[in-house]
């Protein structure tokens, strides 16, 4: 199974995450997010940084997730290549993401991603284990 792919939308770009579990399909979807802003090859998960989010519920919780990976992003310089998901319940989650500051030297921006939207917005499990579907605007 592939971990993520990305999807065409005419003013927005979206991806599918794939997971055998719900932990593994937040972080694929992560990993596919900053995978839209630079190429994952380019980042070292040289350093260890905590993340937290909450939310309504499981759609909503993948949604503020993304967010604060983007703000990190935005507002702190940070590129993640590697997520791994030490606590998640319906409302929460806890993580520890593994990447750099952005150096525009070694990381070519593909796209600015605005904002994770609830468009199409997807969480589910399936046969083979969990699917995220997701879209940003950019």
């Amino acid at each position: 199974m592939e971990p993520f792919r990305v999807l065409e939308h005419t003013a927005d770009v979206g991806f599918e995450a794939f997971g055998s579990t719900r932990e593994e399909v937040f972080a694929n979807a992560a990993r596919a997010l900053m995978n839209i802003i630079v190429d994952l090859d380019s980042v070292d998960p040289a350093t260890d940084v905590p993340v937290q989010a909450e939310g309504s519920g499981p759609s909503d919780l993948l949604v503020n997730w993304l967010s604060e990976i983007l703000y990190l992003f935005d507002a702190d310089g940070w590129v993640f290549s590697q997520l791994d998901v030490r606590n998640l319940t319906d409302h929460a989650i806890s993580a520890v993401a593994r990447g750099e500051k952005f150096d525009p030297a070694r990381h070519q921006v593909n796209l600015l991603v605005k904002a994770v939207t609830y468009h199409q917005l997807a969480l589910e499990k399936t046969a083979d284990g969990w699917r995220a579907q997701v879209y940003v605007d950019i």
